[in-house]
């Protein structure tokens, strides 16, 4: 029994077993691992085996490998490598580069395999891990310290490089300096790893790397590029013997010495090295022997990599001559010139002769050259004209470049009569019985010298008769000459050391011909500019038929002596032109004379006067005040229209500002500037017009005024006229208004007036009657003719106002006794009186007309002289003594103020009574009536 327990257990142990070997023997795990270091390349090599079934069975295998660092504490790298088995790569073999150095640090390596089934789920076929194999670094010894990389490299820009920093025993790794900048240590160990990203391109000495505490003092690190592919390979050869090769480089190299980019060209045809890195840069040349066909391969190689490029060529397709030299000229006459030149080798070439003209023209003439010495004659060229030639050559036969220019030889050719014609102008100054003419000339474009000038002749003739010829020296274009009224033919010629010219001819017309004054035409408008360009004026003219061209002539310099005359010639069928010139200047006037030319003749068309462009005058007109009330403000103003100004003058503006307040004036355009306040403004379009009148201004305002004149555009206002500081400003003041004076005196004598007028309308008869009484129109009736001599006349209050006595004094004296009616004072003696009386029949009666043209015949010898003057009574009628005749007198016409001369002393009249009316008798009685009024009469 006990047997059979022991049976089944050996049984039970031996069937547990058996599944773990079979388990095991499937896992395969590594064996014999070994890990070695390369240092100069920083990687690990890796060495293990597994059991010979795998091999045998070629199966696909994983192995995980783990490296760690320190002490095997912290892992750094962790990887699946995959591969099959089989006898060819055993052992297997596997290599690690390392980031930081391998002498920085301890590494730890451990491996493990899995058997790739697809039965068995990943995770649980795993074989075991190997024991751990180390690598030991520096950082065992306590004695030196390190810098790791310890050796200088090279490295491609844009790298991160890691730096390893082991100090000695008891030291603290605080930083590290990679060339001018420092990477401080996070913590402060004996041991420190940095890393530098992206690291710039290096210069030719590399970079400096260092540690603190560390000795010897670093590490150089260089950073480059890799090299890249060779550009422009090209090898040629300029005499058949060496062949000269060049290129371009691929890349920028910026390393020097053993570490720059290093050049090699072989020949891949012989296996030969032609050029070696020790050679100028970039260049590389050889013999030729009896090949001629090359395969050439140039490698660029550095410390990061190498490139290649390849070039096959035939040797005589690359030829390439010298420049020529000692390139000479001769003159052969006056339409060709002789070169000569050499060439270094005898070659069949090709070469090509450089002409270049005064102009700038280049002509290319050919050559071929079988010697070293070659001539040319060029032909085909100006007389005494200066050229440029120069040479190169190419290869007659497979043309491949041509050579380089030679050095440049002038030369020019012989001279020879002067051909075409020179272009003739003048301008005529008319004098009283002659003109002045000052001729000007300049070459046509078909004109051409030959030589040089050496005087210019001029003859001019009259019905045929010429003149001695004139020489001007050849430095002048231009001369004065002068003519009397007739017409002349000028004819102006070109001379220089071998002959003359052909002539050009013009004709001056007679004095005549050229009375009339021709006006400049200074009418403008605003687009007179506006089809000129920035250094030219456009002229336009009406085109007449019969003319064979026209001619326009102006001064470039019109304020200057001498003005620079000019001019130019245009054909029949233009009618404008566009005047270029230089010396135009903005603000300048100039004038142009239009000419219709025929034949050799010109007839001036008219002149016009011209901008380039209009500047605004600068000076102001001067202001005067010719009227300043309150109900008108009239002013006027002075400009000068000179040739100095920049521009046609075609109007006025005319600011007016109340100092205070606002400006209302009518008729004028309002303005409202910044400060609120309205300025009057008046644009005068008529550049003729001087003078402005504003009608009620206003009393007692000061107004500011100013006037500016334009060309193009209207001024605006100024801040300056705006606040008053204009220097052109004219103040005016508007006196007080008297006419409330004159208004109040008016109101004062119009209100009594018109009091007196009702007064006197309300009473009106009786003021009428009171103040212009009505009075009789007297009618003179002749009643009596009475003789009295000798008799004593009553007294005056004893006549009645409607008789007349007309009294004539005899020769015989009166006595003393008697008296004169008429005054107490009169004198004794008194002449005897012949006396008329006459009665006043009626008043304004229908028959009174009858009687206004009667005449009364009452004395011999002479009537009385009177005097007209105010109504009096007849009472107060003085007679002369002395009457021929008596007419009608008026009671209001007839005065008498005094006596005759002869008596012998003045008598004053009695003073006068009261005015009584009188009583107007009827027509039929021829006495008055006795009951109304008492008549008496006087014997």
């Amino acid at each position: 029994m006990d047997q059979f327990i022991l049976q089944a257990v050996l049984l039970y142990i031996a069937m547990c077993f058996c599944p773990l070997q079979s388990q095991d023997n499937s896992l395969f795990p590594p064996t014999f691992l070994n890990v070695s270091k390369d240092l100069g390349l920083q990687q690990l090599l890796l060495e293990w085996d597994v059991g010979d079934e795998a091999y045998n069975s070629e199966r696909e295998m994983v192995f995980n490998i783990q490296i760690n660092q320190t002490g095997a504490t912290d892992l750094v790298w962790n990887v699946n490598y995959t591969t099959t088995l089989n006898k060819s790569n055993r052992p297997i073999q596997w290599m690690w580069v390392s980031k930081a150095p391998l002498e920085c640090m301890l590494f730890a390596v451990r491996i493990r395999s899995l058997v790739i089934s697809e039965n068995v789920p990943v995770s649980e076929t795993w074989s075991h891990w190997t024991e751990s194999k180390e690598v030991k670094g520096m950082d065992i010894e306590d004695s030196k310290a390190y810098l790791f990389p310890s050796h200088d490299i090279v490295v491609e820009k844009g790298s991160n490089i890691t730096f390893c920093c082991i100090g000695k025993k008891g030291e603290r790794i605080q930083y590290l300096m990679f060339g001018t900048q420092n990477y401080l240590a996070s913590t402060s160990h004996r041991r420190m790893v940095f890393t530098v990203e992206n690291v710039p391109l290096s210069k030719p000495g590399g970079i400096a790397v260092l540690c603190n505490n560390v000795y010897p003092p670093g590490t150089i690190v260089f950073v480059t590029r890799p090299p890249g592919d060779p550009k422009d390979l090209s090898c040629e050869t300029e005499d058949m013997v060496t062949l000269n090769c060049a290129w371009q480089p691929g890349s920028e190299d910026n390393l020097a010495g053993n570490h720059s980019i290093k050049f090699i060209l072989s020949d891949m045809s012989k296996g030969k090295i032609n050029c070696l890195p020790h050679f100028p840069k970039n260049t590389c040349s050889f013999k030729i022997g009896t090949q001629t066909t090359y395969n050439l391969t140039l490698t660029a190689r550095n410390d990061l990599g190498e490139k290649y490029t390849n070039l096959v060529f035939d040797v005589a397709h690359r030829v390439h001559p010298v420049t020529p030299s000692d390139l000479s000229v001769s003159e052969s006459n006056s339409s060709a010139i002789e070169l000569r030149w050499k060439v270094k080798h005898k070659l069949e070439l090709l070469c090509q002769i450089e002409c270049r003209h005064p102009d700038g023209k280049v002509e290319l003439h050919n050559s071929t050259s079988h010697s070293t010495e070659t001539y040319h004659i060029t032909s085909g060229l100006q007389p005494y004209t200066r050229y440029s030639f120069r040479v190169r050559c190419g290869a007659d036969r497979h043309f491949w470049k041509w050579s380089e220019w030679s050095e440049s030889k002038t030369g020019w050719t012989k001279e020879s009569a002067p051909s075409g014609h020179l272009d003739v102008w003048r301008s005529i100054s008319p004098g009283l019985d002659s003109c002045n003419v000052t001729l000007f000339w300049k070459p046509l474009p078909s004109f051409h010298a030959n030589g040089e000038i050496r005087t210019y002749e001029i003859f001019y003739e009259r019905l045929g008769e010429r003149s001695m010829p004139e020489e001007v020296p050849a430095s002048n274009n231009s001369t004065m000459i002068f003519l009397n009224n007739c017409s002349y033919t000028i004819n102006v010629l070109a001379k220089n050391s071998v002959n003359s010219s052909s002539p050009s001819a013009i004709v001056i017309s007679a004095a005549s011909e050229n009375d009339h004054m021709w006006e400049i035409n200074t009418s403008a408008s605003k687009d007179d500019t506006i089809n000129n360009t920035e250094t030219g004026i456009y002229i336009s003219w009406k085109p007449q038929g019969h003319f064979d061209g026209y001619i326009i002539d102006w001064c470039n310099h019109p304020r200057a002596k001498p003005c620079d005359f000019q001019w130019k010639k245009f054909g029949q069928n233009q009618s404008s032109a566009l005047i270029i010139s230089d010396a135009f200047t903005p603000g300048v006037k100039y004038t142009f004379g239009v000419y219709g030319a025929q034949g050799n003749r010109a007839s001036l068309l008219e002149k016009k006067a011209r901008y380039l462009k209009e500047l605004e005058p600068p000076s102001f007109p001067e202001l005067h005040i010719v009227t300043a009330t309150s109900q008108l403000l009239k002013i006027t103003w002075d400009y000068d229209h000179n040739e100095s100004l920049p521009g046609f003058i075609r109007g006025y503006n005319v600011h007016v500002k109340a100092k205070h307040g606002n400006c209302t004036f009518k008729g004028s355009e309002q303005l409202v500037i910044p400060d609120s306040s309205v300025i009057c403004k008046y644009t005068i379009e008529d550049p003729a017009k001087k003078t402005l009148t504003v009608k009620q201004p206003g009393p007692s305002k000061e107004y500011w005024l100013e006037v500016l004149a334009f060309s193009t555009i209207p001024p605006n206002i100024t801040d300056t006229f705006i606040k008053g500081t204009a220097v052109h400003l004219r103040k005016v003041t508007i006196p007080p208004d008297g006419s409330w004076v004159f208004q109040l005196l008016l109101l004062l004598m119009v209100v009594p007036l018109m009091l007196i007028i009702c007064i006197c309308f309300c009473r009106s008869d009786r003021v009428r009657n009171c103040c212009c009484p009505k009075i009789p129109y007297p009618t003179v009736t002749p009643f009596k003719v009475l003789q009295l001599y000798p008799r004593t006349l009553s007294a005056a209050s004893d006549l009645t106002p409607n008789n007349i006595i007309v009294e004539e004094h005899k020769s015989q004296p009166w006595s003393g006794e008697e008296k004169h009616y008429l005054s107490q004072d009169l004198p004794v003696e008194m002449p005897a009186v012949e006396t008329f009386a006459f009665q006043n029949v009626t008043y304004f009666t229908e028959d009174a007309n009858r009687y206004q043209n009667l005449q009364l015949q009452g004395a011999e010898r002479q009537k009385p002289r009177l005097v007209p003057a105010s109504y009096k009574p007849l009472e107060c009628l003085i007679f002369t003594s002395n009457l021929a005749s008596l007419n009608y007198l008026s009671q209001m016409d007839v005065p008498f103020a005094g006596v005759k001369q002869g008596s012998r002393a003045s008598l004053d009249p009695a003073p006068c009574p009261e005015y009584k009316p009188q009583q107007a008798i009827g027509s039929e009685s021829s006495t008055p009536d006795t009951s109304e009024e008492t008549t008496e009469t006087l014997w």
